[in-house]
């Protein structure tokens, strides 16, 4: 019989691979403070913590993409509205480069964020890279 520490650990790397990074990231925590020891838990407690950074990447892009759309389907943009489109698309590149890359995050996790990070890019190149 495992004990309190491996069976939540092995909880949280099912959870992990079944993409649900929050609950693998409670569960390896609870894990690891119950057995220090526990690599198990330790190695999804951390990997769980960068997944989770890398899906909250996708969602502010999705929102940031939203937010920029409805601007930018206005008939006039204000200098004000500009700015904003441009503070968004800065976030967003700073915020991919800032990523803690992996090899245990999925290649999918990885290709969509690429995706979000290469279309925010060549927005503020078109718009903004040429008049700064």
């Amino acid at each position: 019989m495992l004990n309190d520490s491996y069976r939540l650990s092995l909880e949280a790397r099912y959870y992990y691979e079944k993409g649900d990074y929050k609950t693998a990231y409670e569960k390896a925590k609870k894990a690891y403070i119950l057995d220090p020891y526990n690599r198990m838990a330790f190695t999804v407690y951390t990997q769980s913590q960068i997944a989770k950074e890398w899906v909250e990447f996708l969602n502010d892009s999705k929102r940031y993409f939203k937010k920029i759309e409805q601007i930018a389907n206005k008939p006039e943009l204000t200098d004000k509205e500009r700015q904003r489109v441009k503070i968004m698309l800065e976030i967003l590149l700073d915020e991919y480069k800032n990523l803690k890359p992996s090899l245990l995050i999925s290649d999918t996790l990885k290709h969509q964020a690429k995706i979000q990070y290469e279309k925010a890019k060549e927005i503020y190149e078109k718009v903004f890279a040429k008049r700064d």
